[in-house]
């Protein structure tokens, strides 16, 4: 049996999505949550890019350290410079440079011929390798490329010194057996003296067949993002692969080292940072992944899951649909509760999580898997705030203007507000700009359900622009009103 490597690049590649943005103290988070998902490599964004991208990976370096720690860099000295200095608290670092390899993106994008493109990437692998990183070299557009050239490159690079080659599907136009071609005539120029790996975008919806496809024919290491997210129609995702080589890997003699139990709660900690939602279909982790509608395939699920299910849904930590808790379970009963859903609170957050259960039973008299689950996951997500909501009223109705006054706590400094608007939302939101004393334009607002019945949870998201920049929200309550306004806040303490 051989090992598949997973780089997750959810922080970098996935970021491109124009549905998924991060701060960098949200890119520790996720890079946390990766890191216990047991991922080998997390691409932790391109330092070069812009002084937050450079935050972001020291901040990550700072937090993590079990996984190797990877960061894109260009063929170019500065910008190597830049991802070393970036990781230079990183137990374990690699350079991961980019070279553009099809006529078209040499021509329109480098600006460069053959020969200067080669000689570009060997100075670069030379310098990266200078101070002991590991180096990948990915070759972009690599199935628009002349083969003879990419064949010319990867050997050349390995020779210079290069530990991992990647095979890179830039503009998602390839199929299976192109892959597999092209892996096995590239596993035997580089032969054991580097790991050949595998990147591929999902433009014609074959990210995770073309994936598996160069697993089969020699690649070791893969590209992958939680849920697929990714620029334009985005990436392998790492849910699919994980499950397939699960299923697959004795037959392949493949294997890997994730937490397959944490697939479910990683995703859900990816949508819960980013505001990103995972549509209910998506294999794996979608809300309908397990779900069956006709009655036959319901009453053959009950005698044996293995008659319209590929994988028991516990294996790869889906959440249970029966009542757990109810108001009269105490502290106890809460904590195996939240480890038997696979999570490790401290003290601290145990005391706060238990703290929102409560309430919620308040309100709430059925209290599901997916509830207790909101509820940690809001918790892990919580952080020293400087505004806090002490209270609020709403005054609306069909033939009066919608009226809002909110109490907020200013760093300790009681603030009230009042406001009208175009409805209740609005109007609490330009009560909460009066207070602050600054203004946000609303750009995005979603409101989901966690869970069924009247009286679920009601989850919000939203995008706020605070002078200039953009932020994030998000908050859970039974009460969408007092959601949306904590969800505000949410985004008014990262701007502050």
């Amino acid at each position: 049996m051989e090992k598949v490597y997973i780089l997750d690049t959810t922080l970098r590649d996935g970021a491109q999505s124009p549905l998924v943005s991060f701060t960098p103290q949200e890119k520790v988070e996720m890079a946390k949550a990766l890191d216990a998902l047991n991922v080998d490599v997390i691409d932790c964004g391109y330092p070069a890019l812009n002084k937050e991208e450079r935050e972001s990976v020291e901040l990550i370096a700072e937090a993590v350290k079990r996984p190797v720690l990877s960061v894109l860099s260009k063929c170019d000295e500065k910008e190597i410079e830049a991802a070393k200095e970036s990781l230079r608290n990183a137990q374990k670092k690699r350079i991961h440079l980019y070279a553009p390899t099809s006529e078209v993106q040499l021509t329109y994008l480098a600006g460069l011929s053959h020969k200067e493109q080669l000689d570009k990437v060997l100075k670069s692998i030379e310098s990266a390798k200078s101070d002991g990183f590991e180096v990948e070299l990915t070759l972009e557009d690599s199935f628009r490329a002349e083969k003879e050239y990419l064949l010319e490159l990867a050997e050349k690079a390995v020779e210079k010194g290069a530990d991992i080659i990647n095979i890179s599907d830039t503009v998602g136009i390839a199929i299976p057996s192109m892959v597999k071609e092209l892996i096995s005539e590239l596993k035997a120029v580089v032969k054991d003296k580097a790991i050949l790996s595998i990147h591929c975008h999902d433009d014609l919806g074959m990210a995770t067949a073309n994936t598996m496809a160069a697993l089969e024919a020699g690649a070791r290491q893969a590209h992958l993002t939680l849920a697929g997210v990714g620029t334009r129609a985005g990436n392998a995702a790492l849910e699919e692969i994980a499950v397939a080589l699960k299923i697959h890997g004795e037959r392949l003699g493949l294997f890997t080292e994730l937490n397959l139990k944490g697939l479910y709660k990683t995703t859900r900690i990816f949508a819960k940072i980013t505001g990103y939602t995972i549509p209910p279909h998506k294999a794996v982790v979608g809300d309908s992944a397990f779900t069956h509608k006709v009655e036959y395939m319901k009453l053959a699920v009950v005698r044996e899951s293995r008659t319209f299910e590929v994988i028991d849904p516990e294996e790869v930590g889906y959440p249970k649909t029966r009542i757990v808790l109810s108001r009269y379970s105490g502290k106890i009963m809460f904590k195996n509760k939240v480890e038997e859903l696979g999570y490790q609170l401290d003290d601290e957050k145990l005391e706060m999580a238990f703290r929102k259960f409560k309430e919620l039973t308040q309100k709430k008299t059925e209290v599901y898997d997916g509830d207790i689950i909101a509820i940690i996951e809001d918790v892990l997500l919580t952080k020293p705030k400087k505004v806090i909501l002490k209270s609020y009223s709403i005054r609306t109705g069909s033939d009066e203007k919608p009226e809002a006054t909110v109490v907020l706590l200013v760093e300790g400094e009681e603030k009230r507000a009042y406001s009208s608007g175009d409805g209740p939302v609005d109007a609490a939101f330009k009560a909460i700009d009066e207070a602050i004393g600054m203004s946000g334009r609303l750009l995005d607002y979603r409101i989901t359900s966690v869970t069924s019945g009247k009286d679920a949870l009601g989850e919000v998201f939203l995008k706020v622009k605070f002078k200039g920049k953009e932020y994030t929200g998000r908050a859970i309550a039974t009460d969408i009103l007092q959601a949306s306004i904590e969800a505000y806040l949410n985004a008014v303490n990262k701007a502050l």
